[in-house]
């Protein structure tokens, strides 16, 4: 659809958006095998499947997971999920957790579609913002997605609520996580501080976003890194996008 109809017509092209998303379409997963989803799951997978980047990163986490709970801290439309989702094991868990009300109804309407495609997996969605368990501030970022996060930098606060640390989440959900994505827009030390029981016990693989422009003022990588460290963790580069984001991927063994 063209974007000259998306900006004459735009309830227009968002009804015929609508119809186009749910037209039945046969995608092709990372294990190579074909799944009936729909024309939007496909959509979803374009830019992993044609740009280089995420073309890497998607190969390089798919091999690193093996079958267990996982859970996607910043899970935005919800891309990891599918992407691991054919290497899970009968009644796996996977949690989706997605603070920003902005993008929760398109990660829903794809996590039910995975549902559908993947039906013995055990589904979870949490919108409450991952952290450490203290009150975080919504932030705006130069990059579209909010932060949710104390600091004192000039980001734009928005609004102050609670957040819940992921050994909370693994302890009230019964989780043994194998694997944990964490995208969180610069909170990646404090979601870490509020992990520190799931680390010891379970040494789940962590793939990490870290975002050099966003962390706070007091935090610098190298902290995340030696936190890290200290709990028997070492790490694989995915790659590095100038300031805006360091991929890698942690594990003990």
């Amino acid at each position: 659809m063209s974007l000259a109809l998306k900006r004459i017509l735009p309830k227009l092209y968002q009804k015929l958006k609508s119809i186009k998303n749910k037209i039945p379409a046969n995608v092709e997963f990372w294990d190579k095998k074909q799944y009936k989803v729909t024309n939007k799951i496909n959509d979803l997978f374009k830019p992993w499947k044609t740009w280089d980047a995420l073309i890497k990163e998607s190969d390089f986490v798919f091999k690193n997971y093996n079958g267990g709970d996982f859970i996607d801290v910043g899970a935005f439309a919800g891309f990891y999920s599918f992407l691991l989702a054919p290497k899970s094991n009968s009644f796996d868990n996977f949690v989706s957790c997605e603070p920003d009300a902005n993008v929760q109804t398109n990660l829903l309407e794809n996590l039910a579609i995975l549902t559908n495609t993947f039906n013995k997996l055990r589904i979870s969605f949490i919108n409450s913002p991952i952290n450490n368990g203290n009150d975080v501030t919504i932030m705006d970022t130069p990059f579209g997605h909010p932060s949710f996060r104390v600091s004192n930098n000039s980001f734009n606060n928005k609004k102050v609520i609670k957040s819940v640390s992921l050994d909370s989440v693994v302890q009230s959900l019964s989780l043994k996580p194998k694997f944990i994505k964490i995208d969180v827009e610069g909170a990646e030390f404090d979601v870490l501080q509020g992990m520190q029981e799931t680390l010891k016990k379970y040494k789940p693989k962590i793939m990490l976003e870290k975002h050099p422009s966003l962390v706070p003022k007091n935090i610098t990588l190298k902290d995340i890194d030696n936190f890290l460290i200290k709990n028997g963790y070492y790490s694989e580069l995915i790659s590095v996008d100038k300031d805006i984001a360091i991929r890698e991927i942690w594990k003990t063994s």
